[in-house]
């Protein structure tokens, strides 16, 4: 056989692996779940998934009635409202599910129910909804995380370049959902991914608002404070969606459940618990 042809043949073959490989990312299994009102922070939210993501939605008693290990990440916001206590068994749902292997992405104020899971014995500081208050904020890169540049795809600096360790990354321009933070070193056991800031001011790691907690053998990230703003108003929308899909992507590299799909965009699982 022409040994110029079995080249071709080859790189061909390599080249649909890769590609192969970069869909599987695309084809995670994402549970999306909301307890609270559905309103300006939470909606654009919704509306990023569904524009582009595969969605399904699930009702409150599917958290406990359905197996959660057939999603990748489960995805948890609440941006306009407190959704009031969650049950011992819905806890419970979410814990068994990281502690098995899963991932868990906790954005807004579900960042409350990290307390009742176990994952710190403090209670999270919470504040907003703020529509508007005029203050930019965002990510400071950690030299010992740039090499999971899986979170830093796409993403820019304030020069526009891709971002270096030390570089800061805008993802809101203005105003919070309603949202909240662990202040002033008082956690224990969060994992520092990225430092945040606000206006000229460098937080350090004052504030845990983006990183993870170990639980089991799963992660449950959480990426809170000021942050995760989906609101019309932030006109660094874009950046925040490229970070949270980011995030979402390397969770599932993470994630025991993993799974790959026929499907060329993300399957979305939505959970709306009312």
């Amino acid at each position: 056989m022409n040994k110029k042809f079995i080249i071709a043949v080859l790189i061909v073959i390599s080249l649909t692996a890769m590609s192969n490989i970069a869909s599987a990312t695309k084809q995670t299994t994402l549970g999306f779940i909301f307890m609270g009102d559905d309103g300006p922070f939470t909606e654009p939210a919704l509306e990023f998934a569904l524009r582009d993501f595969d969605t399904v939605e699930l009702s409150r008693d599917d958290l406990t009635d359905v197996d959660l290990s057939q999603f990748a990440v489960l995805w948890w916001h609440e941006g306009d409202s407190d959704p009031g206590a969650l049950s011992d068994g819905e806890i419970q749902a979410f814990l068994d599910y990281a502690e098995s292997g899963g991932a868990i992405l906790l954005t807004g104020w579900a960042i409350r129910y990290a307390t009742p899971m176990g994952l710190e014995d403090v209670e999270a500081r919470q504040f907003g909804p703020v529509e508007d208050d005029g203050s930019n904020v965002g990510l400071i890169l950690l030299e010992e995380w740039m090499d999971t540049p899986l979170l830093w795809d796409d993403l820019s600096n304030l020069e526009g370049d891709p971002p270096q360790a030390g570089d800061k990354v805008q993802v809101n321009s203005t105003g919070y959902p309603k949202s909240g933070d662990y202040f002033d070193n008082i956690w224990q056991n969060f994992i520092n991914v990225a430092h945040v800031w606000e206006g000229d001011t460098d937080y350090a790691d004052r504030i845990a608002a983006f990183g993870y907690w170990e639980a089991g053998s799963g992660k449950v990230f959480n990426m809170n404070w000021r942050l995760p703003n989906f609101h019309e108003n932030n006109e660094d929308i874009e950046m925040l969606e490229i970070l949270t899909e980011n995030v979402i992507e390397w969770l599932a590299s993470e994630s025991a459940y993993l799974a790959v799909n026929p499907s060329a965009k993300m399957a979305t699982t939505w959970g709306n618990i009312k």
